[in-house]
């Protein structure tokens, strides 16, 4: 692992390089709600699984609300995901660039995936937070992002599922279908979305299940990743 170097945004990205690599890689977006980064659990061992696939990983320390940084923090986070995949592909080590994002680093990364500027090639969204609707959404991931009193207007722009289109790139979503965190509702939005517009996508709902679970391997009952790898192999990594 090594600090990725800053450019004209300062990010805080860390590269996990392949041993055998592949020439596809992955900017992986840990949870926290927008107040912390879940570094271990949806970040670095994320990059490892990647890895030991051949896939070059990075992972990203976005902008979260503190109190040198008060909420809302938008748009700084979307600013960070987008030039790090610009650095990403910068350097050349990659021919397909993908994002795996997990609760509102997975709303970061939809918000990412579906930005044209982006150009990515494949999104991975692990119980993510997708819409900004109260009811549906985090609530605190909202009020960290885009404040208690945002406006429709920009609730809407940055609800992921307004923004599907026919350039989406491909994603693979999973979730627990009473996850008492983020909704469930959450990725099947995103999945009526990519639907809705002919896009590919594969969704994987466990019936029980608690929220933050990352990986989960090893676990007979919570283990998702094998449905993943069979995803990626099939529609990626080919």
């Amino acid at each position: 692992m090594g600090a990725y170097p800053a450019d004209t945004v300062d990010l805080v990205l860390d590269f996990y390089p392949a041993s055998s690599p592949n020439r596809v890689g992955v900017l992986v977006l840990p949870g926290g709600g927008y107040g912390f980064i879940s570094r271990e659990n949806e970040g670095t061992a994320p990059a490892e699984w990647l890895n030991a696939r051949g896939v070059d990983a990075w992972v990203l320390s976005y902008t979260v609300a503190s109190a040198t940084v008060p909420a809302p923090i938008s748009p700084r986070p979307q600013q960070e995901a987008l030039e790090a995949a610009r650095r990403i592909r910068a350097e050349g080590r990659v021919d397909r660039l993908g994002i795996w994002g997990f609760s509102a680093g997975g709303h970061l990364a939809a918000v990412t995936a579906t930005d044209p500027a982006a150009a990515l090639d494949f999104a991975i969204l692990g119980y993510p937070v997708i819409s900004m609707v109260p009811g549906v959404t985090h609530p605190g991931s909202r009020h960290n992002l885009i404040g208690d009193d945002a406006t429709a207007e920009l609730e809407a722009t940055l609800s992921a599922e307004n923004r599907v289109g026919v350039a989406t790139p491909p994603a693979f979503l999973f979730h627990t279908a009473n996850d008492a965190t983020v909704p469930v509702e959450n990725s099947l939005r995103f999945a009526a979305a990519m639907a809705n517009h002919s896009r590919p996508f594969q969704i994987l709902v466990l019936p029980d299940g608690p929220h933050g679970i990352g990986l989960a391997l090893g676990d007979e009952k919570l283990g998702w990743t094998g449905e993943l790898e069979r995803w990626l192999k099939q529609s990626i990594l080919i």
